[in-house]
């Protein structure tokens, strides 16, 4: 129940009309968390907590566009070419990073997908800003925030200082 109960926390409004998930899913060649897809259909993708900016499909604005993950993972393989010691430890080979959220301060939330896994059992990855470190949370995306909204989840890549609590949502500019 931790959607619908993310949902009446922030008080989602839902949007026009769903996103094309299909086409989404094609682009990234990956199914999508349903939690992901209900929060974001529900009216989610903005500004959590004052300072995670969730990703939507074809969002406007490239950096925070979901569709352009695939970048993102592939900027990450060209870094880890370089420093492999920052790849995180346990992310075997063939799974990939997709990149879901991001905050003001550089630190960016990813889904790991290894091939066959299932959507819904995607864990969280937290990369911090250095990019030199990496935390991994066993549970889905609405699990994740409503966590971090209640307390239960605490993420030493962010600054305690700028995650505010008390504003849960706040809606991109649609």
């Amino acid at each position: 129940m931790s959607l619908e109960d993310l949902i009446e926390a922030a008080r989602l409004t839902p949007l026009a009309a769903p996103f094309d998930w299909g086409r989404a899913e094609s682009v990234l060649r990956t199914p999508l968390p349903g939690d992901y897809r209900g929060l974001v259909d529900a009216g989610g993708c903005g500004l959590w907590f004052d300072y995670l900016r969730m990703f939507a499909p074809d969002d406007r604005d490239p950096s925070r566009n979901l569709l352009d993950a695939d970048a993102v993972f592939a900027d990450l393989e060209l870094f880890w070419e370089d420093d492999p010691d920052t790849r995180p430890a346990d992310l075997p080979e063939g799974a990939r990073l997709i990149a879901w959220a991001s905050t003001g301060s550089g630190e960016t939330l990813f889904w790991r997908v290894d091939p066959g896994t299932p959507a819904d059992a995607y864990p969280v990855y937290v990369e911090n800003a250095d990019g030199d470190g990496w935390e991994r949370f066993d549970m889905g995306t609405a699990d994740f925030l409503l966590g971090l909204l209640r307390g239960g989840v605490r993420c030493a890549c962010f600054s305690e200082v700028f995650l505010d609590r008390t504003k849960v949502f706040r809606p991109f500019t649609r």
